[in-house]
């Protein structure tokens, strides 16, 4: 029988160039989607590099396979090329000591032992082989090792605190990429860990400005496919966030199905899982249901979202069991974030409010530690809770304008209108009838808009229930009552259509008509008005 190996097409792809070539070759085929292909000329590149006694381009060779092997969910074959690359360098020891040429080659062994660490929650290992990673990228000036010791080093603090210096390290790494000094792999990684620390903790601001660059980056470059369900994953939080929520929803299909190509499951249940958070706050449980599952069936917990789902449709026990399920399992305080709000909510409408206080207490330190609009935000949300739980509607009264004034101002529609719900119940609890309908009013004109079906029943429910308002003062509508209200408060036109998600010539038309009901030339003698009548 002929030998196969003799068989042209059995054969090496490219099997007479350079390493370098192949290398190169292995690394865009990667990028492109070929990642079989890729991994094939990588191992040839690695092969040739070890024959021609190069170690350091061997090890770079291995970085990169070992690497992908890490990111498509192969943990057996990372573990594996991770012990070949530490192999090879104990070759090259002597007394435990490399030789120079050595030590970049090193430092990416490293990165690859930050990886292991990072996925298996080793947060102490990460803080000191990071430290050692960072001086070999600034000894050598090698922005790839920088970036990625800067990012590894950023997340162990956030994870550990302090917050606001891991921050800085991924600003740092941020830098690095966005100048455009590291390679293609080493950017990608570092961009998607960079921002999904941030989401995380809720860095609404960094998350919404590198998401944005990631896609820029990769509309520049559209032949790589490498990343591209990450920035697909990122983008569809920032529009869920926006009130995009058809936009949203096209992006976490689309992520879900890039990562399922790519191999990467836990990712494409992480997709899936946005998807159903979305779903089930639009209505369509049973879709919501439907994308949960497969978010499990993908390795991902569906969970705060499925508890969520779960306390709507009246099953409060399974809701309640699996949120204290998951905040048992998890003890980083940067992985109990997502959770603690949908925690506090459910154990308040349980009536079990002593535990409800005690994830209340966390989050307040969390938004503290972090000092993101957004934790603040949903801690004042809680608060307000809270304090109508108790009965306490004077109390509640500054966390939920709070709540109203914060998620406005990081632009998340659907969260300032469940605040003005919760602002809307405390005025109406002190006999400000008039002020709960102009809330009330706001906040179901923004949960139409959305879609969120569930919500904006309950809010008409609520309106009913109550009845009609008083007419206000010169025959006033309840949203020229909110318009002249923030014009008295000295907002411009802008920042008014900022807060009431309406456009700047709507604002305009509004004043017009203000002016003309109550018969006042200017803001300033509108804002005197105000006051005359008791709205200001």
């Amino acid at each position: 029988m002929d030998n196969p190996e003799s068989d042209p097409a059995h054969q090496p792809e490219h099997q007479d160039l350079l390493p370098e070539q192949l290398m190169a070759r292995g690394t865009h085929a990667h990028l492109t989607g070929e990642s079989a292909r890729g991994l094939d000329l990588l191992h040839q590149a690695f092969v040739k590099f070890g024959e021609q006694h190069q170690p350091a381009q061997a090890l770079q060779a291995a970085f990169r396979i070992t690497m992908v092997y890490g990111t498509s969910g192969q943990p057996a074959l990372f573990n594996g090329w991770l012990a070949r690359s530490r192999a090879l360098l104990a070759e090259h020891e002597t007394g435990g000591v490399l030789p120079p040429a050595l030590e970049v080659a090193a430092g990416y062994h490293g990165v690859l032992q930050l990886h292991q660490a990072l996925m298996s929650g080793g947060f102490a290992v990460v803080t000191e082989k990071a430290a050692e990673i960072l001086r070999l990228g600034r000894k050598h000036r090698n922005a790839d090792l920088l970036a990625l010791a800067l990012v590894a080093s950023g997340r162990s603090r956030i994870y550990a605190g302090p917050v606001p210096a891991g921050l800085d390290m991924l600003d740092e790494a941020m830098a690095l990429v966005l100048a455009g000094e590291c390679e293609a792999i080493p950017t990608g990684l570092v961009w998607c860990a960079a921002i999904e620390a941030c989401q995380e903790i809720g860095a609404i601001d960094r998350v919404s400005q590198w998401t944005e660059a990631l896609a820029a980056w990769r509309a520049e470059r559209p032949q790589i496919t490498a990343f591209g369900g990450e920035c697909s994953l990122h983008t569809g939080q920032i529009l869920a966030l926006r009130g995009s929520w058809g936009a949203a929803i096209d992006e976490f299909t689309t992520s879900c199905h890039r990562f399922e190509l790519r191999a990467q499951p836990y990712s494409a249940g992480v997709a899936q899982r946005e998807r159903g958070d979305l779903l089930r706050i639009q209505g369509d449980f049973d879709a919501a249901e439907t994308a949960y599952q497969a978010a499990a069936e993908h390795g991902c917990d569906p969970q705060p979202g499925l508890a969520l789902l779960w306390l709507a449709n009246g099953s409060t026990d399974a809701a309640l069991a699996a949120i204290r399920r998951c905040l048992d399992e998890r003890q980083l305080p940067a992985q109990r974030l997502a959770l603690l709000p949908a925690g506090i909510e459910i154990e308040l409408q349980l009536g079990t409010r002593d535990a409800a206080e005690r994830l209340l207490s966390e989050l307040d330190g969390q938004a503290d530690a972090t000092g993101c609009l957004i934790t603040l935000a949903a801690a004042a949300y809680a608060h307000a809770d809270l304090e109508l739980s108790k009965d306490d509607a004077h109390g509640a009264l500054p966390y939920a304008r709070k709540a109203v004034q914060d998620f406005g101002q990081i632009r998340a529609p659907y969260l300032c209108a469940r605040s003005r719900v919760l602002l809307a119940r405390s005025l109406l609890a002190v006999g400000d009838t008039r002020s709960f309908h102009a809330e009330m009013q706001a906040a179901t004109a923004t949960f139409e808009q959305l879609g969120a079906t569930p919500q904006g029943a309950a809010a008409q429910s609520l309106l009913q229930a109550v009845g009609h308002a008083e007419p206000a003062p010169g025959g006033l509508t309840a949203r020229e009552v909110q318009v002249l209200q923030l014009v008295s408060a000295g907002h411009s036109n802008r920042q008014i259509a900022q807060e009431l998600y309406l456009s700047e010539k709507t604002v305009a038309r509004h004043l017009s008509n203000i002016f003309t009901k109550i018969q006042v030339p200017s803001r300033t003698a509108a804002a005197a008005w105000a006051y005359e009548h008791a709205l200001a």
